[in-house]
């Protein structure tokens, strides 16, 4: 039997075929290119042909530099006015937030001032309540309970005029609750003695009157219908004087009295002199009481006439030098031109 020849190895020689023809073209082809490179002329070098490359590349650039230089700025101006814009959009908008937030504080600001007026009135009255509520407790606690009564009355100040005296005017009961008694009462009753000036009651807790008094101080005499009498600063006839009188000026007018034009213009001289001057004076008159007062002062066996009150200081500055001189009579009334008559 005969074997017939195989189908696939029929087409594979065909194609090994056309692959031996294909690489034999392939190699000429390379072998001819060769012998054409041979015949031209050489090519420039390496290095020749970096230059150019790198000059080129630099003109490049150069012409593409302010191109890129004006981009970069139009960039950034656009940046920068993106930027503005939106600065001036937050500034708005907080200035609208900041405007909104204070129309509604001043919208609720009436009633929170109220609010705050009622607060403070109301604890106000809550603290007056509590202080009036305390203040009654403790009155009731001092005045109902007995443990504050008053036990003693003290005295201080009182030299000329008798404690018993000053005791007897103020009238106050021991037993008695010591917040119930009436301070200014007893002042008052204590004034009215002969020869004090002034009085101060207070309380000593818990069971003590405290009275101190202030006795005038006689600065001159005058003769009254109840006899010679002590006069103090003020012009106030207090007090008889004792048998023997106290070495102090005598007025030489009857009416003495704290309104007295003649008694103040007196004194008013007197209190203003010197103390070893004032101590030479033993008497004191006063002329045309009607229109202006005017002092003449007793000196022993000198008088001075010293005029009206005005410019007292400066009558006492002349006075005391003058009285060196010898002299019955010295005359200040005109301090710029004061005379002695021997």
């Amino acid at each position: 039997m005969t074997r017939l020849p195989s189908t696939r190895r029929g087409r594979r020689s065909p194609e090994r075929s056309a692959d031996r023809a294909d690489r034999a073209d392939r190699a000429d082809r390379a072998d001819r290119a060769d012998r054409v490179t041979e015949r031209l002329p050489a090519r420039p070098a390496a290095a020749e042909r970096a230059r150019r490359i790198r000059e080129e590349r630099a003109a490049q650039r150069s012409r593409l530099l302010p191109q890129q230089q004006r981009v970069e700025e139009r960039r950034a101006r656009r940046s920068a006015q993106v930027a503005a814009r939106k600065a001036r959009k937050t500034r708005k908008a907080r200035k609208a937030r900041t405007a909104e937030r204070r129309a509604v504080l001043k919208a609720a600001r009436p009633a929170d001032r109220r609010f705050r007026i009622r607060r403070r009135v109301a604890l106000t009255v809550l603290v007056l309540l509590l202080l009036a509520g305390l203040g009654a407790g403790a009155w009731l606690l001092l005045a109902r309970s007995g443990l504050a009564d008053v036990e003693s009355v003290e005295v201080t100040g009182a030299l000329t005029v008798s404690r018993e005296a000053v005791l007897g005017a103020a009238g106050v009961e021991t037993g008695v609750p010591l917040a119930e008694v009436d301070t200014k009462a007893v002042a008052g009753r204590v004034a009215r003695l002969p020869g004090v000036g002034s009085v101060q009651v207070s309380r000593g807790w818990p069971h003590t009157v405290e009275i101190t008094v202030v006795e005038r101080t006689p600065v001159a005499l005058a003769r009254t219908p109840q006899g010679v009498t002590l006069v103090d600063a003020t012009g106030v006839a207090y007090r008889p004087a004792p048998e023997v009188p106290p070495a102090l000026p005598m007025l030489g007018f009857g009416a003495v009295g704290p309104d007295d034009p003649s008694t103040k213009a007196a004194l008013a001289v007197l209190t203003a002199l010197p103390p070893d001057l004032r101590a030479q004076v033993t008497t004191i008159d006063v002329d045309n009481v009607a229109t202006e007062p005017t002092v003449r002062l007793g000196l022993g066996e000198r008088q001075v006439q010293f005029g009206a009150v005005e410019r007292v200081d400066r009558k006492i500055a002349v006075l005391v030098p003058l009285l060196t001189e010898e002299g019955t009579v010295y005359d200040v009334s005109s301090p710029e031109l004061p005379t002695v008559t021997r």
